[in-house]
């Protein structure tokens, strides 16, 4: 299987309470993050994982569940 790229956007509405980091050679791109987290991480067509870097308030308990549920372990989740 071939690995993707990782790719974190910048989009920002409010004001960041943490912020979230994606480690590529953990990833096994289950989807698990999506289906935990769909405003804040989204697999494209082509395998690759996109993610929102600045997590708000509002958004705060799907990462932290992102993080709890990925199976690898791969989700870093640094609150402020």
């Amino acid at each position: 299987m071939s690995r993707r790229i990782t790719r974190p956007t910048t989009a920002r509405t409010e004001p960041a309470v943490a912020h979230v980091n994606v480690n590529n050679d953990r990833c096994g791109r289950y989807g698990t993050c999506q289906a935990e987290a769909p405003d804040l991480f989204q697999l494209t067509i082509t395998g690759e994982l996109t993610y929102r870097r600045a997590v708000s308030a509002e958004h705060l308990d799907q990462a932290r569940s992102a993080v709890r549920c990925c199976p690898t372990l791969a989700i870093v989740l640094k609150e402020r």
